[in-house]
């Protein structure tokens, strides 16, 4: 799989293989909390090993099989959506949102949630598609004549988002359809 997300705390480099570039550029502590949403492979696995606790945020309808839980032994799969987290204030050190976070039906209420759940000084890393590009422009139009409820956004909008929740941070595109954003709550 060619990069969604790779970055470090100056956001320069960006490398192709996603589960590697966020295990050699993250900072962590052995026994950190992390929650995982969205499309993440099976990064949880890779994290585990390395001693950080990871809960994976299933946020699919049920199914036969929970292939987060396929991909990802050792860690804690727990159902809910990012609107509503079943989780204690200030529960996690580092909370990754990959490819979802547009899909979000309340963009508003996921980010007061996800502020509540993160410790003082947390971090957030979220990756997704850029509004303004033609791709998913048509991505967008699709989903709009489909019904779907997607919600994409401008670097910028993300940005001003993001600083109306307290959050402190920086976005850089990656890959020509992607951006990332990487902040820290105060």
């Amino acid at each position: 799989m060619k990069s969604v997300v790779h970055w470090n705390y100056e956001l320069e480099n960006f490398a192709e293989d996603t589960e590697e570039d966020i295990l050699s550029s993250i900072r962590y502590d052995i026994g950190e909390k992390v929650l995982l949403v969205g499309s993440i492979g099976n990064l949880g696995k890779k994290l585990r090993t390395l001693g950080i606790h990871v809960t994976i945020l299933e946020n699919g309808a049920y199914h036969d099989i929970c292939y987060s839980l396929i991909f990802n032994e050792n860690c804690s799969i727990v159902k809910g959506c990012l609107e509503m987290l079943p989780f204690e204030d200030n529960s996690f050190d580092k909370v990754f949102i990959l490819n979802h976070f547009n899909y979000t039906s309340d963009q508003q209420k996921a980010l007061k949630e996800i502020y509540r759940v993160l410790k003082l000084k947390g971090q957030l890393i979220l990756e997704d598609s850029d509004a303004r590009k033609l791709k998913v422009k048509l991505k967008a139009f699709k989903n709009k004549v489909c019904g779907d409820r997607v919600k994409y956004h401008r670097p910028q909008e993300l940005i001003n988002m993001f600083k109306k929740f307290n959050f402190s941070g920086s976005l850089a595109e990656i890959e020509s359809q992607k951006y990332i954003y990487i902040g820290n709550k105060k």
